[in-house]
């Protein structure tokens, strides 16, 4: 089976933290991985159609992930890549009743207690998800634990979109609605983080909401504010010319196109009708209850959460959605308290607060899609095959040469 696996040694961390080996040296392709198989009654296995490529998975590809999210890594070594998944059902195990051979279906790559069969834990009754004690290799203390190897043997975040097929449990699917082109039914997976900070963080009418990052999931929060129904303004700061473009058909009112600095905070400021106050050393930030009420940062650094804190409204919320952060060295965090600012992270997906009612992300997400794929057209910009996974790479490391919004692996 032709792949990419992640090959997680000591060494190879040590030689890509000192720079000394290539940017992406973790990953592994081979074009003789074993195909993964059915091991228990509720499991299926898929054929990749169409496997997206996250910013994490370049993360971890080249260490540059926090050390935190060990708890989500599974135990299989290597560990499969590639949790932006749709693909075809070609075989279901003996207990799978809701899926068939043939079925297209998207990947939901959290195995939480309902997938393993286990009594559900308190992150999962509360509709949280992506903390379910499942992902962590904890089930309910029953012999179902044994089934899977005992506890600590099971869990993380699942992949596979990186190679031919994958397996994973009957819960893990989702049929994809005909009239769902593949390239819009992969963005299933990052539509669904849009939609997770969007519903629960979402900004009332007459809100502004500034998005920081004009990647995918700045388009995705943007989109999924607007498939909400939220009325909130929104104001998009980009990058480059191209995600202005799509940003604007996605729904935003207003956009900034590039990087943090003192003509940012003043135009941003203008536009919000913020005042801006400058310490004695330092940059000047909005202080008040005027300026951006909300801010989404999709990119996650050190200088995009830094770029918030100064922007955001005195008693405003940031959601942190993007992850390219591990611990900081320059942000001034005391500026939260100064103004009483609401600081919170979204990581995945979970069961979210929908029209009176709490619907599972996925069911969400493909329903949007269904009502109108056409929004989504374009956003896939690049398909390679598997085997040209460094030119996939490279495609996304050189965004303003290449105008790559979402990258994917084609396997069709």
């Amino acid at each position: 089976m032709k792949g990419i696996k992640l090959d997680i040694k000591t060494g190879k961390i040590i030689l890509r933290k000192m720079r000394l080996s290539g940017r992406t040296s973790l990953a592994v392709y081979r074009d003789d991985w074993p195909a993964p198989s059915i091991e228990h009654p509720t499991q299926v296995k898929v054929k990749t159609r169409l496997g997206g490529i996250c910013h994490t998975d370049l993360s971890m590809a080249s260490a540059d992930i926090s050390i935190f999210a060990s708890i989500l890594g599974g135990p299989e070594r290597p560990m499969p890549m590639g949790h932006e998944v749709v693909g075809e059902v070609v075989e279901i195990g003996s207990g799978v009743s809701s899926l068939s051979a043939g079925d297209r279906v998207a990947y939901f790559p959290a195995a939480t207690c309902e997938a393993y069969g286990f009594a559900l834990c308190k992150s999962c009754r509360s509709g949280n998800l992506e903390s379910c004690y499942a992902m962590a290799g904890v089930g309910d203390g029953s012999d179902r634990e044994a089934a899977f190897g005992g506890r600590g043997k099971f869990g993380g975040a699942g992949g596979g979109g990186f190679a031919e097929y994958l397996v994973g449990f009957e819960k893990q699917f989702f049929k994809v609605p005909q009239k769902v082109p593949d390239e819009a039914a992969v963005l299933t997976e990052p539509f669904s983080v849009g939609i997770h900070a969007a519903a629960r963080h979402k900004p009332g009418k007459g809100q502004t909401a500034l998005v920081i990052g004009g990647g995918i999931i700045g388009l995705m929060v943007v989109t999924a504010l607007r498939a909400l129904g939220s009325r909130c303004r929104i104001i998009a700061l980009v990058r480059y010319p191209f995600q202005e473009q799509a940003a604007r058909r996605l729904g935003v009112d207003e956009t900034h196109m590039g990087r943090g600095g003192e003509r940012l905070y003043g135009e941003i400021a203008d536009m919000t009708g913020g005042t801006l106050f400058k310490p004695i050393i330092g940059k000047r930030a909005v202080f008040g209850n005027e300026g951006p009420d909300v801010i989404f940062d999709c990119v996650g650094t050190e200088e995009s959460i830094d770029d918030a804190l100064h922007l955001v409204r005195s008693n405003g919320k940031i959601v942190i959605v993007g992850m390219s952060y591990t611990k900081t060295k320059k942000v001034d965090w005391s500026i939260q308290t100064y103004k009483e600012i609401e600081i919170v992270g979204s990581m995945m997906y979970g069961i979210e607060p929908h029209n009176g009612k709490m619907v599972h992300v996925f069911e969400l997400a493909l329903a949007h899609l269904k009502k109108n794929p056409a929004l989504f057209k374009g956003l896939v910009t690049h398909c390679y095959r598997v085997d040209e996974y460094r030119k996939a790479f490279d495609t996304l490391f050189h965004k303003g040469a290449s105008k790559a919004i979402k990258v994917a692996f084609d396997y069709r």
